[in-house]
C-alpha cells in the first residue's frame, strides 16, 4: 500500500515535467528583404528557450530560395558569408542559451537587411502555443505600408498548449494511481 501511495505523486510529477518540457517548433516565414524589418521585430517580441526549433520557409513568388546561414556575431555584422557555422539552414534546434545569428547566404540580400538575431533563454517562462513568423506584407505603392497581421497557427486554436498538456499529465497520473490502488 505504501508503494502505491508514493507512486501517484511520483507519476504525477514525471508526467507534468514531461508535458511542460516540450520544445516548440517555430516557423520563420517570409524570409525576404521586403519582410526583414518585420522578422527582426518578430524575433525581439518572442521568448525563445533552449530546445525550441526554428524552421525556415524560404520560398518566394519567383521560386528563388535564398539560403540561410548560421554565423558568428562578427559575420552577422559584416554579412560575411564565406565561413558560416552552419550552411543552408532549413531547421535549427536552439541550444544552448545565448544569441544565435542568421543571415542570408546571398551577400547582397544580407547587406540589404535579410538577417536576424535570436535570443535564447535557458528556461521556459511561458507555455504558450507555437507561433509563426509574420508572412510577407502585401505589396502596395505606399512606402509606409502597414505590417502584415501575424498569422495564427493551428495549435493556437487547439488545446495543445503546455498548460493543457500539464492537466492531461495530472489526469493520466490520477487514473494510473487509482488503478494501482484497486
Amino acid at each position: 500500500m505504501a508503494s502505491n501511495t508514493i507512486c501517484l505523486p511520483v507519476l504525477s510529477i514525471l508526467f507534468l515535467l514531461f508535458a511542460l518540457s516540450e520544445a516548440r517548433e517555430v516557423t520563420v516565414d517570409g524570409w525576404t528583404v521586403e519582410n526583414s524589418d518585420h522578422l527582426t521585430k518578430w524575433t525581439h517580441r518572442h521568448h525563445f528557450t533552449t530546445g525550441d526549433v526554428l524552421i525556415w520557409k524560404t520560398s518566394t513568388p519567383l521560386g528563388f530560395e535564398p539560403p540561410v546561414l548560421e554565423v558568428t556575431k562578427e559575420a552577422y555584422e559584416s554579412c560575411e558569408i564565406s565561413n558560416p557555422l552552419k550552411a543552408n539552414v532549413t531547421e535549427v534546434t536552439l541550444n544552448p542559451a545565448g544569441l544565435f545569428y542568421f543571415i542570408s547566404g546571398v551577400k547582397e540580400l544580407c547587406d540589404k537587411g535579410l538577417k536576424i538575431t535570436v535570443k535564447v533563454h535557458g528556461a521556459r517562462k511561458h507555455y504558450g502555443a507555437p507561433t509563426q513568423a509574420p508572412a510577407l506584407a502585401p505589396e502596395t505603392n505606399n512606402m509606409a505600408a502597414e505590417p502584415a497581421a501575424p498569422p495564427t497557427s493551428a495549435a493556437s486554436h487547439g488545446l495543445m498548449g503546455g498548460g493543457f498538456m500539464g492537466f492531461v499529465a495530472i489526469g493520466v497520473a490520477g487514473v494510473v494511481g487509482m488503478a494501482l490502488n484497486v
